[in-house]
């Protein structure tokens, strides 16, 4: 068999929910993708636009949860399938389906902010119980806030108005900025 993989840009159709499985937690939700092209007088036209569904499974599920809102433009990538079914009607549907490796808010579009998340305690004791195990001791990172924090804060450490240099014209060694990280329990 093989695997189409596909990126797509585009915008989220709704709010990602989160959701338990059997055996991990998963999320999905919808991104409009639009062509645009010019058309013979020169003029950007749109085109027609394709609706996907969008899975994200295990600990990046929450991620998307937290990250993606209605209306945000993405970028999706992942394996490409057709979802089939009938629906109530009694007519046969379709749907395009990507099964994301990775989903991230379109920065050409917007700023976006950074944080890497830890979760602790992600994985249900048993397949269906619900009960999460504690991940196990590790370092403590002084960049990790816990939970959602204030992620307008600086990290640990760093003086919101100044840079390493000390010279508030200079940006400095941007290497790490915006690169927090999240802790969630």
């Amino acid at each position: 068999m093989n695997d189409v993989t596909v990126t797509v840009s585009g915008f989220a159709g709704n709010n990602p929910a989160l959701h338990m499985g059997k055996e991990q937690e998963w999320t999905s939700f919808r991104v409009a993708s639009t062509r645009r092209y010019m058309n013979d007088k020169g003029e950007w036209t749109d085109g027609a636009t394709l609706w996907f569904t969008v899975k994200v499974w295990r600990a990046a599920a929450l991620n998307v949860v937290k990250s993606v809102h209605k209306g945000d433009p993405v970028v999706v990538t992942g394996r490409l399938e057709v979802d089939e079914w009938t629906a109530p009607d009694g007519k046969e549907r379709m749907g395009l389906v990507i099964t994301a490796s990775a989903v991230g808010v379109d920065a050409t579009r917007g700023r976006v902010e950074f944080a890497r998340t830890i979760h602790h305690g992600a994985a249900p004791e048993t397949p269906g119980s619900g009960e999460l195990v504690a991940a196990g001791p590790g370092e403590v990172d002084p960049f990790a806030v816990d939970g959602l924090g204030d992620l307008d804060a600086p990290p640990p450490g760093e003086d919101a108005g100044s840079d390493a240099s000390g010279d508030e014209d200079n940006p400095g060694d941007l290497t790490g900025v915006g690169q927090r990280e999240l802790v969630t329990a």
